[in-house]
């Protein structure tokens, strides 16, 4: 099989340029990606061929640029599409073995980490051609039939909900609880919807706060399940210290996650993935990426990584590793962050990486997410754990150390879970009405981005003709 087309491709401005692309292979055999008549892309098998319907504008695909993948690319995840028969899909973005449906001795595939599947592709992010485009190839296994039930008008969403109820699930509310949602908008709003949903699946009691600088935006957030709003105003100086127990951060904005870390009693969870420097800390985007969180080091209260099992930890600063610490960890000592990942990469099991990683200061915390700056890989596995010494160099680390604040992070969600909640859940039948404000032809894609970019507009919609 074989297709040409045109598509728009970001480029590293962050502008549009249009781009001539061939698909040719099959599903079986593997496919060759051609732009313009150069060899662009060599894909093994496991992608079938879809027609996109339309695909939504989300705060990564604005933020694209300063994200560590090749441009230029033609982006676009939040997608709808259909196969030859016409049957529509919603994809799951993770090109992993296991979402391509291949048998391979992968570690991360095999433990239930194959979102994070050192060989993946990431739909419209890293590599693979996105939704943007007319055509995609998506991995065999991650095009989700779409179910009765679900209106159309939320099917866009569908990818977004699933990464907003995989952030709730992670922070598990408890009765009583005030769960404060930081900048609800694209995401943000998706967070609030997830969290009713979840509070009327579970029956569990907790208030749902949304905390915004736009009055229109605090209604909406209201009507789409949150118990109160708060509306901030300057530097929200006016909020008090320790306002929820949990805050979502879904902001976008690098300078909110202080405010974040100031609010939160107990939790602050991080869904922005803005690629740059937030808290004195160069690589949070890679946290939320590999789903990795920062605790305390407390033997009293040992964050989740440390709660079962015998986890393998780096130690990475000055000084003997507690008894109480070897009493329950495999403590591994190694003079970087980067000779500790080759280290585990040889004798990592079951992953080739630490399941727990004790640093000091900023600079600790981001050598550990990052230890060569030539691989995107972390000496922490995917959802493990950053441990903090202290806190220098950054006011989040300080309420880390100083006041036990943890930081969770989560990226994709269960599109199952979510098409299941989306079916059942007539609160959330409507939600695309609420949220989808504006639709574009594909010719006016700079202009969609444009606009999503603006306070005017909630989500926008690309749609192909």
């Amino acid at each position: 099989m074989r297709i040409t087309f045109d598509a728009p491709e970001y480029q590293s401005d962050g502008s549009f340029e249009l781009a001539a692309y061939s698909f040719e292979g099959s599903v079986d055999a593997g496919w060759r990606i051609a732009r313009g008549a150069k060899p662009h892309l060599s894909l093994p098998a496991g992608y079938r061929l879809l027609r996109v319907e339309r695909c939504g504008v989300c705060s990564t695909d604005l933020a694209r640029r300063f994200l560590p993948f090749p441009l230029p690319q033609i982006t676009g995840h939040e997608l709808v599409a259909r196969d030859s028969d016409g049957q529509r899909f919603v994809v799951e973005i993770n090109a992993s073995h296991r979402a391509r449906g291949v048998l391979d001795a992968c570690a991360f595939c095999d433990n239930g980490l194959s979102t994070h599947c050192p060989d993946r592709l990431v739909l419209g992010i890293h590599d693979l051609p996105g939704g943007f485009g007319p055509w995609i190839l998506a991995p065999r296994d991650a095009a989700i039939g779409v179910p009765q039930g679900v209106p159309d008008s939320a099917l866009v969403l569908v990818e977004p909900f699933a990464a907003a109820l995989h952030a709730v699930d992670c922070v598990k509310p408890r009765a009583g609880d005030t769960i404060a949602v930081l900048g609800p908008r694209r995401l943000g709003m998706l967070v609030i919807a997830a969290l009713r949903a979840v509070r009327n699946e579970s029956g569990q009691d907790f208030r749902i706060l949304a905390l915004s600088r736009h009055p229109e935006l605090s209604a909406l957030a209201k009507k789409l399940g949150a118990t109160d709003a708060i509306e901030v105003e300057g530097n929200a100086d006016a909020l008090p210290d320790e306002l929820a127990d949990v805050v979502i951060d879904t902001t976008g904005n690098p300078d909110a996650l202080d405010l974040a870390a100031r609010l939160a009693r107990r939790e602050v969870h991080l869904k922005s993935t803005h690629g740059r420097e937030a808290s004195g800390l160069c690589h949070l985007t890679e946290c939320v990426v590999d789903e990795i969180g920062l605790a305390r080091l407390d033997e009293a209260d040992p964050p989740i990584a440390l709660a079962g099992g015998r986890p393998a930890v780096a130690w990475l600063v000055a000084g003997e590793p507690p008894e109480w610490l070897q009493n329950v960890a495999d403590v591994h000592r190694s003079r970087s962050a980067r000779a500790a990942l080759a280290w585990f990469e040889d004798h990592g099991r079951p992953l080739p990486r630490a399941d727990a990683a004790v640093v000091a200061g900023a600079s600790g915390v981001d050598e550990a997410l990052r230890p060569d700056a030539t691989r995107e890989v972390s000496l922490v596995r995917p959802r493990g754990v950053v441990l903090v010494r202290d806190g220098r160099g950054s006011a989040l680390l300080e309420a880390i150390v100083g006041r036990n604040l943890r930081l969770t992070s989560s990226r994709c969600g269960d599109f199952g879970r979510a098409l299941r909640l989306m079916q059942a859940d007539p609160s959330l039948h409507g939600i695309g009405d609420e949220l989808i404000t504006h639709r574009f032809g594909v010719d006016h894609i700079g202009e969609a981005f444009a606009v999503a970019a603006t306070p005017a507009c909630i989500k926008a919609v690309i749609e192909h003709g």
